[in-house]
């Protein structure tokens, strides 16, 4: 069972997102069809099963011949026949070369392609006008891998390109994760549903949007959002127990400090088995967590939107992302700093937006709304970082290469 950070010494985000993937349940592996893992996390890294291309095949239209032939100076004769790949062309002989198709396999004993442009025809024969090397304009087997090279590495976020290379080499399926199931429980008094008009120091709820798209993005399966729900103790403890045998993960945000109406560690220790009562972040440091008997994990997030996206992409993705992946962290850019930022006692987590200049990320964070920030730098303890610094830095949302 992974010791519980719940002293004086609050752990680090590193230090809290290895013992939530320690006591985190297991998700079962599933074979989804291509198209149908758009998106998905790639549970296991994939290996090619054969050499691609499986055979030597032509780069350009034109002709397939010997070098030793062309070198020679003399006229091929060209052999009639199909330029169409579904079998393999007969060898070529001395003296002859053969049409041929973008992407078509070359005949035995075929070394070259004769680009159209290069060669004069006449009466069936064929002479070549420019000089060429072995291999010109073709591709060899296992030009781009060998069998057992990687194709596709476990973590990577499924894209179209991947799912095509998966098709290229005969995969029919890949191996995900079973998404993590997430309840997301919101918490506060003075929240209104968006749909709702506010009364006099209500604000509406931004929360349960922000958690419900994040965690979609981040590859979850959201029961919920639930909420606001009111800060009453019984409530929110009978809330979070009517998801304990159905979650994986139970996401309890607002009330995670130590008021009078904070309920969140209160209902973690009832619940379950403290992990981590705070984590050494700014923001974002009232952040707990705890597993119950079932095995969910219960977390207590603050509510502040600047913190709750912090401790979202700083503990909640990266903990969720290695239980899709088997301990793979998701990944990240390295940026350099437009501005200079100051050392705090805790690792900083600073909203930045990303430019790209000359093929390197800056990042600017004067003036950066939290909700509209592209990313999050991090900012280590008691490190003090100038202009141009490097940082490492989590997406949040799309950058644009400007």
């Amino acid at each position: 069972m992974t010791n519980c950070h719940c002293g004086t010494s609050s752990p680090s985000a590193a230090e809290a997102i290895m013992t939530l993937s320690a006591a985190a349940p297991a998700l079962s592996e599933l074979e989804l069809p291509l198209d149908q893992a758009l998106g998905r996390v790639l549970a296991r890294t994939i290996h090619a099963p054969q050499a691609y291309p499986p055979f030597n095949r032509a780069m350009m239209d034109g002709y397939a011949a010997r070098l030793a032939d062309v070198t020679c100076g003399g006229e091929l004769t060209i052999r009639t026949g199909s330029q169409a790949c579904l079998t393999m062309p007969e060898s070529l002989h001395s003296g002859q070369c053969v049409p041929i198709a973008t992407g078509a396999p070359l005949p035995p004993g075929a070394d070259v392609v004769l680009r159209r442009e290069i060669v004069a025809v006449s009466a069936g024969k064929l002479r070549a006008t420019a000089q060429v090397k072995r291999w010109a304009d073709c591709e060899g087997v296992g030009a781009i891998n060998m069998p057992g090279a990687t194709v596709l590495s476990v973590g990577i976020r499924l894209q179209p390109g991947h799912l095509s290379l998966a098709a290229r080499h005969g995969l029919a399926t890949l191996p995900i994760r079973r998404p993590p199931r997430v309840a997301v429980l919101v918490t506060g008094d003075e929240l209104v549903s968006p749909d709702q008009p506010c009364s006099p120091g209500g604000i509406h709820d931004s929360n349960s949007i922000l958690l419900e798209t994040t965690l979609v993005r981040f590859g979850a399966d959201v029961i919920g959002p639930f909420g606001p729900i009111a800060d009453h103790l019984p409530t929110i403890e009978a809330e979070v127990r009517r998801h304990l045998a159905s979650a994986d993960l139970v996401l309890l945000v607002g009330g995670s400090s130590v008021g009078v109406h904070d309920f969140g560690r209160t209902v973690l220790r009832r619940l379950g088995t403290p992990l981590f009562e705070g984590v050494s972040m700014r923001p974002g440091r009232p952040t707990s967590a705890a597993r119950s008997i079932g095995g969910t994990i219960l977390m207590s997030l603050p509510g502040r939107p600047t913190a709750l996206l912090t401790a979202l992409h700083g503990v909640v993705q990266p903990a969720l992302y290695e239980m899709m992946t088997d301990g793979v962290s998701p990944p990240r850019v390295t940026a350099r700093l437009a501005q200079s930022l100051e050392s705090a006692s805790v690792d900083r987590y600073v909203p930045i937006q990303l430019d790209s200049r000359e093929g390197t990320w800056w990042a600017r964070s004067e003036s950066i709304d939290p909700e509209e920030a592209a990313a999050l730098a991090m900012i280590p303890a008691r490190m003090s970082l100038k202009t141009g610094a490097c940082v490492s830095v989590l997406i949040m949302n799309c950058v644009s290469d400007r």
